[in-house]
This record gives structure tokens, C-alpha cells and sequence, in this order.
């Protein structure tokens, strides 16, 4: 563990030989270290792919409440009961992105805490109007317009107003397109503190 010196509220200070502050915590070894910043149901990511000792995979496991006790007091049943009984859920983060909780802002309204929110974009609309002659009479609006014509005729007058006419909508032409709704990325494992 990378140790390091610093100062903080409510812990014994001192000063050392070389004018460093130093703190002595309860229940450790009397230096500061970095894993006492963090409290137990306190999410954070692991760069190597691995789960470092004190902590969980965010994987939305079902674990006991009495081992993980701590944990438990912090979380419940936030991300799941588990049996109802003994066991709870982790938080499932495999794949998700996070969004900060809505408390009052009114950006995200009426979110519980460990809520999950399934994918959605703002709507697209679009009309057409008007009969086609050597243009569009009335064109588009919104996310349509016209494409094409095709040289055939209705049955009756055979002027250039009968012509039928092709309408596209393709958003590969414009931004990139895939399965899911997503911003630039990048993969991490997310790990919660139990302890």
C-alpha cells in the first residue's frame, strides 16, 4: 500500500524531522494511508482489471449480510434483497454507465437511489407535404425530406404531378450507429469498498 503524510481534521497531528505532518489513526499502523480515504459502499474502478483486498466487483452478486456486515449497514437493499434473509445484492455496474442522483435538481426527477435506467434518445419526427412536380412542392420538415423520383404514372392525367417519389432517413449517413446509445468510452472494472 502507497503510503503518504497528510493532514487531516479529527485525527492526532505531529510533526516530523522534517517538518511533515504526520496523523495517528486508530486501529492502524499510525501512518495515513490511502485505502482510509475510502468508506465501506464506496464505488471506485480498477485500471488493472483486477480487485484489490478490501474491496468487491461491482457484478450484482448476492453475498451474505453477515460477513459483509459493514457493507450491508451502508448499501441494504439498494441494489437487491438477495434471499430476503441472509444475503443482498452488490450494484450490477457491468457494462453501465453511472448518472449522479437527480436530489433536487429536477434534471432526473423521482430516481431512487440505485435505480436503474434503461436506454432511450430524444425523439425524431419529420412530415411531408405537398404533391411532386419538377420539385417538391411543399418539401420536408424535420428528419425528412425527399430522396427521389420515379418516372411512372397514375391512371388518368399523365403529367409530371403523378410522379411518385422516394423519401430516406439514415443516420449512418450523418453520425455513427450501433446497437446501443453511448458516448466515447472507456472500460474499467468497477469495485466497491466493503469494509
Amino acid at each position: 500500500m502507497v503510503r503518504r503524510e497528510r493532514r487531516r481534521r479529527g485525527d492526532c497531528q505531529g510533526a516530523g524531522a522534517n517538518g511533515m505532518s504526520f496523523i495517528y489513526n486508530a486501529g492502524t499502523d499510525g501512518i495515513y494511508n490511502e485505502s482510509d480515504e475510502f468508506m465501506a459502499g464506496q464505488i471506485a474502478y480498477s485500471a488493472a482489471g483486477v480487485i484489490p483486498s478490501g474491496w468487491l466487483e461491482c457484478n450484482g452478486a448476492a453475498i451474505s449480510r453477515a460477513t459483509y456486515g459493514t457493507l450491508f449497514a451502508s448499501i441494504g437493499t439498494n441494489y437487491g434483497a438477495g434471499d430476503g434473509a441472509t444475503t443482498f445484492n452488490l450494484p450490477d455496474l457491468r457494462g453501465e454507465f453511472l448518472r449522479g442522483a437527480d436530489r433536487g435538481r429536477g434534471v432526473d426527477a423521482g430516481r431512487a437511489i440505485g435505480s436503474a435506467q434503461g436506454d432511450a434518445i430524444r425523439n425524431i419526427s419529420g412530415a411531408l407535404a405537398g404533391e411532386y412536380a419538377a420539385t417538391f412542392a411543399d418539401g420536408g420538415s424535420g428528419a425528412l425530406a425527399p430522396a427521389s423520383s420515379y418516372g411512372y404514372t397514375v391512371a388518368g392525367p399523365t403529367s409530371a404531378q403523378d410522379r411518385g417519389f422516394g423519401v430516406s432517413l439514415d443516420a449512418s449517413r450523418q453520425v455513427p450507429t450501433a446497437a446501443e446509445n453511448r458516448p466515447r468510452n472507456v472500460a474499467l472494472v468497477p469495485v466497491i469498498k466493503y469494509s
